[in-house]
């Protein structure tokens, strides 16, 4: 999917462009700060899916909804992410035909599920024809059958490259073994126990996140690099992970 980011915060613009490079299937097109760049690229460029931000500046982001809406542009999605979650906007958003809503801050996690339910919408458009079953309607329309497609992007016994059964049960049980009182920890908290280097264990840390067992959260330091934490939300799944040696 061709993507475009409307973002006026630096740094989540740069987290932004950072958690689309995890997903496959996903280019970058454009980064834009404000509406009229936007409205520029859509207008120029072939754009698949806009992350966008409301508050831009002295404008709204709203604005590129109803530009899209009025150019008659239904094949080309919108997940909002903001900050803005006041009832108006959300009820405008939603009248406007957003994909999905993401308040900021988000994890990984919830941003490649939004991703992941947009891709899945536009495949099941794209593959209609002739009569639609009421089971196609109902898939296509219904927020379960996209959720629950979703969380199957993962699937289980299914591990990405680079990632072994043995080394994720090590990582699990490592985090299993963290004091609970503290809630969330860094990669950082890892190393002694499993042995791996910082940048192996992102990549576990990553995948439970992306499987749903772990949230990640991230700020950024003073030279500007995100740092990501992450706290475990499906202890018992996390569980059946150490004993899948």
């Amino acid at each position: 999917m061709r993507v475009l980011i409307v973002e006026d915060d630096p740094m989540v613009m740069r987290l932004n462009v950072e958690y689309l490079s995890r997903i496959d299937g996903m280019r970058l097109v454009a980064q834009c700060e404000d509406v009229a760049t936007a409205l520029d690229v859509l207008a120029q460029e072939a754009v698949d899916l806009v992350l966008l931000d409301v508050y831009l500046r002295s404008r709204s982001g709203l604005e590129v909804l109803r530009w899209l809406r009025r150019r008659a542009a239904p094949d080309i999605q919108v997940i909002l992410i903001t900050a803005a979650s006041e009832a108006d906007t959300v009820r405008s958003a939603h009248a406007l035909g957003v994909c999905d809503y993401l308040v900021k801050p988000f994890s990984f996690a919830r941003f490649q599920q939004a991703l992941a339910l947009a891709r899945r919408g536009r495949q099941q458009l794209e593959s209609l024809e002739g009569e639609v079953s009421q089971q196609q309607l109902d898939q296509l329309f219904g927020v379960q059958g996209l959720v629950s497609g979703a969380a199957g992007a993962v699937p289980e016994g299914r591990l990405p490259k680079g990632v072994t059964s043995a080394s994720l049960a090590l990582v699990a049980s490592a985090i299993q073994a963290l004091p609970r009182e503290e809630g969330s920890f860094t990669s950082e908290a890892l190393l002694p126990a499993t042995g791996m280097s910082r940048v192996t264990i992102r990549k576990y840390l990553r995948h439970l996140a992306a499987c749903g067992m772990l949230s990640e959260a991230f700020h950024y330091g003073q030279i500007g690099r995100p740092s990501f934490t992450y706290q475990v939300i499906d202890r018992q799944a996390l569980s059946r992970q150490c004993r899948q040696a």
